[in-house]
């Protein structure tokens, strides 16, 4: 009599609990999608915040962004390897107010005023957050000097922003990030589902599901610029 046939199992994911929800459902690319290639220094901007993302679940216990709260294990076991696929997203992972016009009026960005800090702000270290507020700014910038018409999609820059950005001088940059370094923050961090997507996948390996990603990312840019009824907001 044969043997039955050996079962055979999909390999294990790293940090995937019980308790661990599996993702969202897979996405399915429509063929011959283009997946948009990531603005020239995104990865840089990318790699950085995913570091500070580690670090402060590796060493901020107790006050830290609910994003890291959430997605503590996962981020703490991400090694190099895993942290450097992460940051080959298609898209900025940091936002710095880009869609509030009130933040970046052009009379408040040149004097400086004093403005209401945000409940999230400050959950960076001062001089790590003035580092990222600056790389995240000067990408901003080139990315417009380059591409005025998607750049601000990616970066999730409403056109007034977006103005006010591409105008902006090496001397206004420094400033800003020195004065404004609290407004910095990774994108959707109050959406834990999304950056536990991104992460599960730079764990396995995976460049499919890192092309899913990146497709999921784009879908995302897009109900934000224009919204429906159907815009996904996982929380």
């Amino acid at each position: 009599m044969a043997a039955p046939p050996r079962q055979r199992h999909p390999p294990k994911t790293r940090d995937l609990t019980p308790a661990e929800p599996r993702g969202l459902p897979p996405l399915c690319l429509p063929p011959g999608t283009q997946v948009q290639p990531p603005l020239n220094g995104c990865c840089e901007v990318n790699a950085r915040c995913i570091e500070m993302l580690v670090h402060a679940a590796r060493h901020q216990k107790g006050e830290s962004f609910t994003l890291v709260a959430e997605l503590r294990d996962l981020l703490e076991s991400l090694d190099p390897t895993m942290r450097q696929r992460a940051t080959r997203v298609g898209i900025p992972l940091v936002d710095m107010e880009f869609s509030n016009a009130a933040v970046w009026h052009p009379a408040r960005i040149h004097t400086f005023q004093r403005i209401r800090t945000p409940i999230w702000a400050g959950s960076f270290p001062r001089t790590s957050a003035i580092q990222l507020a600056r790389r995240t700014l000067l990408l901003a910038w080139n990315s417009l000097q380059s591409d005025p018409a998607t750049s601000p999609v990616l970066l999730g820059m409403t056109a007034p922003v977006a103005e006010v950005v591409a105008k902006l001088t090496l001397e206004e940059i420094d400033h800003i990030a020195q004065k404004r370094f609290r407004y910095v923050r990774p994108r959707w961090d109050d959406r834990p589902a999304v950056w536990r997507r991104l992460l599960l996948a730079a764990q396995t390996g995976d460049e499919g599901l890192m092309c899913q990603f990146n497709w999921y990312a784009l879908q995302l840019v897009a109900g934000e610029f224009i919204p429906g009824p159907h815009t996904e907001r996982t929380k």
